[in-house]
């Protein structure tokens, strides 16, 4: 009888070790949110589209290079931006410094490359695990009101690392390295305009003290037209208002913005605000993967290794190898 597991959260990491495992065992994913793809996250209010978690990714392991490219045939992905200049105040931008290297999208939204790798998988959406019971030979799982959901052989948490380790028991042989794992936060500015605004660029990074990176999310391929900029704040400011008010957050945000950009955004149609308390990755947790044979539990994310996108492929990637080799010894 094949094995049956558990993945918590359908991100890059979480889909990946679900393509993976998905012919030697059943495959249940877990994800809390209506969306599939974790921080690669799409939003649309009003007409108007924004990607306000991850911009753009590269791709530079074979393993991954392969995956792109099939998303690529698919439709799933397109390249974005040609270039990211430095913006230093109105109308100074710095040469793009990180030239030779393809940015990929996801396509027609930021999700594109997690709704390519879904096809085929059973992923329960909207429901978050609130807790993990031990049982002889498994794990129930049990949702934040208590109720089950199901008994498996193992589970595999592909959440942040201080989510995973509030999830996994203390006795996880992987906690050291879960604590060690540090994440930072970041705050996402969206907004949506009438008119195009002429900032002779689609995408910046920002020399500032608040911000960090602006997108003019409509020039992405298969967007709406409707003008939308996405903006990111510092990991460090983020860091340091997390639990400020949300509107003094704007605020700030806007002035920084007017003051780089040269153009009030304040009375725009539509102007949003999201708040990730996990955006970025510090300090890794310094191995590729976790993973308790004793226990049967397991755990992974761009938070292993780095803050790429591709960080949380090839962390999964890792623990695929081991469980698949397990799994096929019996």
């Amino acid at each position: 009888m094949p094995k049956s597991i558990a993945i918590i959260g359908a991100g890059i990491a979480g889909l990946t070790l679900g393509k993976r495992l998905q012919t030697q065992a059943n495959v249940t994913i877990f994800e809390k949110s209506r969306g599939l793809g974790g921080r690669m996250a799409s939003r649309r209010r009003e007409n108007y589209a924004f990607d306000h978690g991850a911009q753009y990714f590269t791709a530079r392991s074979e393993r991954f290079r392969t995956l792109v490219i099939e998303a690529m045939v698919a439709g799933s992905l397109a390249e974005w931006p040609t270039a990211v200049p430095k913006l230093t105040g109105p109308g100074h931008l710095a040469t793009d410094a990180r030239t030779g290297e393809a940015r990929y999208v996801g396509a027609p939204a930021m999700t594109g490359l997690a709704n390519h790798m879904a096809r085929g998988l059973e992923i329960r959406r909207e429901t978050t695990i609130g807790s993990l019971v031990s049982e002889e030979n498994g794990w129930q799982l049990r949702d934040q009101d208590q109720r089950d959901l199901g008994r498996f052989d193992l589970v595999m948490s592909t959440a942040p690392a201080p989510q995973t380790a509030r999830l996994l028991p203390q006795a996880f042989s992987g906690q050291a390295a879960l604590v060690q794992a540090r994440l930072s936060g970041c705050f996402t500015l969206m907004v949506g305009l009438e008119f195009a605004p002429q900032l002779g660029f689609e995408a910046a990074r920002i020399d500032d003290e608040i911000l960090s990176f602006m997108a003019v999310n409509s020039t992405k391929p298969g967007r709406p037209r409707k003008p939308a900029l996405v903006v990111h704040s510092r990991n460090d400011w983020a860091e340091a208002n997390l639990e400020s008010d949300q509107s003094a957050v704007t605020e700030q945000m806007l002035a920084a913005l007017e003051s780089r950009t040269g153009v009030n955004f304040r009375q725009a149609p539509w102007i949003d605000l999201h708040r990730w308390p996990f955006a970025n990755v510090e300090q890794p947790a310094g191995e590729p993967f976790l993973f308790d044979p004793a226990l049967c539990l397991g755990a992974c994310g761009d938070w292993c290794i780095g803050n790429r996108v591709e960080a949380a492929f090839q962390s999964a990637s890792a623990l695929a190898d081991l469980l698949t080799k397990i799994l096929a010894e019996g």
